[in-house]
């Protein structure tokens, strides 16, 4: 008989039912489960809706072909919030199986998969990468983009924006600045009018609170490990660490006086270095005192796998080899070449660089040439010598962008140009 009929009548438990649906309905079952149990089992609508009636006595249920006796299991199974669950079952008067299916519909269309992992919505994706999810869903509006090419795009310009400073990640360049206590916008506008980067303004604000801080911190006395000292500079000294470290660890960690000292402290006892029966602080107070450089120190036991002694007992042996031999310059003896390039203000590594892309160059020559070099970038002002103009207008506060500018379009030299601008200054 056909029950898309309008005469079809269905007759159980003693009763006359409009449809088999009314009758589930009636008797608060599924009929979805109904229909499932008389297939399955081979028997009569009648019979299906007494089994059913038994399990839900019983509180068993099935969903997904699965027989289960607890529902607070199966939304853990199913990763189905079961409170939610419950508040949409007594809100909509439903069965256990029909608000299981539609929050399983609910949450299969709204998982979202990136990199081969699948997350439970796309906040939670947003959430995984440390992303706010609206910014993306904004992106994607703007741009016209899918949802998950969006949120690739958004996640490279997202990383982009990461900033390291002092050996630290941070998510932007305004966390940056906030976590050491400064401006953003001060940095920045700091860094654009002197034509320096970022991070170089950062450090000259870090600088300039430390000293602001200092002032009101060094004038109490500060006690450590049962010793009094006159400051925090004094015991820093008389402990052989960097006070500006301290500083800087306090800011980073928001750490005490004391824990920062302490840190330092016992870092330092670890860094010992012991050198013919003598313990030194550091490894780098060792090479200081017998002149070895430090970076050579680090970078041979590096490259072959060896102890900071051996390493240190290699460049010290060649160090005194080369003393042996004398370095000669326009028949003037020198000690090395360190000493001659002192003695006429150049960069040793400048020669060392020369000679390298110059392969046939002698010392004299690759000298002779940064000599040259070096004087033609020299700035004079006021019968005064600066190394550069950009060491000038970084001493005088004025950007070298803005004087070079000035110089070119009115033809004028650089010292009318820095003139102009220090004039300029001082009326503000």
């Amino acid at each position: 008989m056909n029950i898309n009929n309008s005469k079809y009548i269905f007759y159980a438990f003693n009763k006359k039912w409009k449809s088999i649906r009314e009758c589930c309905k009636y008797y608060e079952v599924r009929y979805g489960s109904v229909m499932s149990c008389k297939r399955i089992h081979k028997c009569t609508a009648e019979e299906a809706i007494a089994y059913c009636r038994n399990l839900k006595k019983l509180g068993i249920f099935y969903f997904k072909k699965v027989r289960w006796t607890d529902l607070k299991e199966c939304c853990d199974y199913y990763n189905i919030n079961y409170k939610s669950l419950c508040t949409y079952m007594q809100k909509n008067k439903i069965s256990k199986e029909e608000a299981l299916s539609h929050y399983y519909q609910y949450y299969k269309y709204n998982r979202f998969t990136y990199n081969h992992v699948t997350y439970d919505s796309f906040a939670a994706c947003c959430e995984a990468y440390n992303i706010k999810s609206v910014c993306v869903r904004r992106y994607a509006r703007k741009k016209h983009f899918l949802l998950r090419h969006a949120f690739a795009s958004y996640l490279n310009y997202h990383n982009k924006r990461k900033m390291y400073f002092c050996g630290q990640e941070y998510i932007t360049f305004t966390s940056c600045c906030r976590a050491f206590g400064c401006n953003a916008s001060y940095v920045s506008a700091y860094a654009k009018r002197h034509g320096i980067s970022r991070e170089e303004a950062l450090k000259f604000y870090i600088n300039r609170i430390e000293k602001q801080e200092g002032q009101k911190i060094d004038s109490r006395t500060f006690v450590f490990r049962d010793s009094i000292y006159h400051d925090l500079s004094d015991c820093c000294r008389n402990l052989g660490i960097n006070v500006s470290s301290v500083y800087g660890y306090m800011w980073r960690t928001k750490k005490s006086r004391v824990e920062a000292v302490e840190y330092y402290y016992t870092k330092n006892a670890e860094e010992q270095f012991e050198w013919e029966s003598v313990l030194y602080p550091s490894l780098s107070v060792c090479c200081t005192k017998f002149d070895v450089s430090l970076k050579a120190v680090r970078n041979r036991a590096w490259r072959k796998n060896c102890s900071a002694q051996e390493a240190f007992r290699h460049c010290l042996k060649r160090k005194k080899h080369l003393e042996m031999d004398a370095f000669y310059y326009k028949g003037d003896r020198y000690k090395d070449l360190k000493e001659c390039c002192k003695q006429y203000g150049i960069n040793v590594q400048s020669v060392h660089s020369y000679r390298f892309r110059n392969k046939d160059s002698d010392y004299d020559e690759a000298i002779d040439y940064i000599r040259k070099i070096t004087k033609q970038r020299q700035f004079i002002w006021d019968g005064s010598v600066y190394e550069s103009i950009n060491s000038f207008c970084r001493m005088k506060s004025i950007s070298v962008s803005s004087v070079r500018d000035k110089a070119r379009k009115k033809g004028m030299s650089l010292q009318e140009a820095a003139k102009y601008y220090i004039e300029r200054n001082s009326y503000d």
